[in-house]
């Protein structure tokens, strides 16, 4: 074959591939891109049937723009958590005290015979005025507290960067902990995605535990022995979706969960054993958010609810 002709194709050719190329490229491009016809949309799940909605937001309160950590209901007041401090308010968010901390806390339980708040790695325990009495041994830079649950003369301590519960007596002693693994075999125990681990004792005295990676509620000993649980993965609202759900969880005094959740951001409330009970704010009252927000409940069963995105406390009631 003629050289000249070799050379001619072979610059044809060239030409036809970069121009393949250019085409590819820019038809790439995000706003020349076809529509996904696999793409997953969870927006059908957004919408809550009315019915199930039985409570409503009667009333809001912030402190600033500071960064909120935590919140927890006792002794008819509210107390809170933020950047390196702790607000002491009333129910309906006056200001009562307000006590600087070392460094930042990331979670907090009350009771009447006192604070306690964990930061990452102890925990300190305050008395009602907000005034430090101990700060407790340090449990190592791989732990992560998360939650903190008051019963009588015990405290107990969800670490999830080592995915256990811990067991304090009062005063400071570390007399305990498990990691949910049910027997020998048990591979994982607690399994924990991501920095939410949640754990609650109810008015019964029972301790429940949040297993985020399971979508699961599981009742234990204080010693940790599993007495029951339940779980339910569900983009539906009867369940709790993603990775690890729910975030975040308190107790109402009929022993009821009430349950807050990431990503479709939506709080709820179940039965002990699981059953969906009502909706207390749906996806539409978070639109855009994604983190849940940490709950906290009174005796009269209002749920305060600390919204991280819009650094308030928003307050929901039962419907009259």
């Amino acid at each position: 074959m003629n050289r000249k002709l070799i050379i001619s194709i072979l610059l044809v050719l060239a030409v036809i591939i970069v121009a393949l190329v250019v085409f590819d490229v820019l038809s790439s491009r995000p706003d020349k891109r076809p529509d996904n016809p696999y793409e997953y949309s969870v927006d059908q799940f957004k919408s809550v049937d009315s019915t199930l909605i039985k409570y409503e937001e009667t009333i809001d309160f912030t402190f600033g723009d500071l960064d909120l950590r935590g919140l927890a209901f006792a002794n008819d007041r509210l107390y809170l958590v933020e950047d390196n401090y702790l607000v002491i308010c009333t129910p309906e968010g006056k200001k009562l005290a307000k006590s600087e901390l070392p460094e930042s806390p990331r979670c907090v339980a009350a009771s009447s015979n006192g604070i306690y708040i964990g930061f990452s790695n102890y925990i300190s325990q305050y008395n009602l005025d907000g005034l430090l009495i101990k700060s407790w041994e340090p449990l190592g830079d791989s732990t992560v507290l998360t939650s903190l649950a008051l019963q009588d003369c015990f405290v107990f301590a969800a670490d999830a960067g080592k995915r256990r519960i811990l067991r304090y007596k009062t005063d400071g002693e570390l007399i305990g902990s498990f990691t949910g693994k049910r027997d020998s075999a048990d591979l994982h125990g607690f399994i924990i995605p991501s920095p939410y681990f949640d754990l609650a004792v109810n008015s019964f005295g029972e301790l429940w535990v949040v297993n985020p990676g399971q979508h699961a509620f599981e009742n234990y000993t204080f010693e940790g022995e599993l007495r029951g649980f339940w779980e339910k993965a569900a983009m539906t609202i009867d369940g709790f979706s993603g990775c690890c759900n729910p975030a975040h969880m308190a107790v109402l005094p009929d022993g009821s969960f009430v349950t807050a959740e990431k990503g479709m951001v939506r709080i709820k409330i179940h039965k002990a054993s699981g059953e969906l009970l009502a909706v207390v704010a749906p996806p539409e009252a978070f639109e855009g958010e994604t983190h849940a927000p940490d709950l906290a409940v009174s005796p009269a069963g209002d749920i305060y609810a600390l919204d991280f995105e819009r650094k308030m406390i928003r307050v929901f009631q039962l419907k009259k």
